[in-house]
């Protein structure tokens, strides 16, 4: 049974018959039962003047004569295959729905990899990046007369 609350959310659209078959006859049946509503009635008549009024503000006129021939072209060109034109424009929506749900896979996998990552490996900025035992950095800090360990306190201490 819908509440008020969820038939207020769809009064907008129970009033421009944009509804469904079956939220159509929920909200129909919200409407016909004995309780009490909180506002839901008001709610439809709101709408349905909102509606009302959206095809009074619009001046009336025709479509350039090109739109009702590239409509007709289009019946033509559906009016000939038009079962198999519908079967192979669903199979191609399901294809293009199965894609995008294996790149949204991708980005998460990939995301979760990078998250992983950062996790086994965090990086401070805070501590200065010393050269390891033995590497050429540290011979040249001993050509200096200085030491790895001097050189991070003092950068440290500032």
């Amino acid at each position: 049974m819908m509440t008020c609350d969820e038939f207020k959310e769809l009064a907008p659209a129970y009033a421009l018959i944009a509804l469904d078959e079956a939220e159509r006859r929920a909200c129909a049946d919200h409407l016909a039962t004995g309780a009490p509503h909180r506002g839901c009635v008001e709610a439809v008549e709101q709408a349905t003047l909102v509606v009302a009024r959206l095809g009074t503000d619009l001046s009336p006129s025709l479509p350039p004569p090109h739109v009702w021939q590239n409509i007709a072209a289009q019946v033509r060109a559906h009016g000939a295959g038009g079962a198999l034109a519908t079967v192979a424009s669903a199979a191609s929506l399901v294809e293009a729905r199965r894609r995008g749900i294996y790149q949204i896979c991708g980005w998460l996998l990939a995301a979760a990899l990078l998250g992983l990552y950062l996790y086994a490996f965090p990086f401070d900025f805070k501590r200065p990046q010393t050269a390891p035992p033995g590497s050429a950095g540290e011979a040249e800090t001993a050509m200096r007369g200085g030491s790895n360990t001097g050189t991070a306190q003092l950068t440290s201490a500032h």
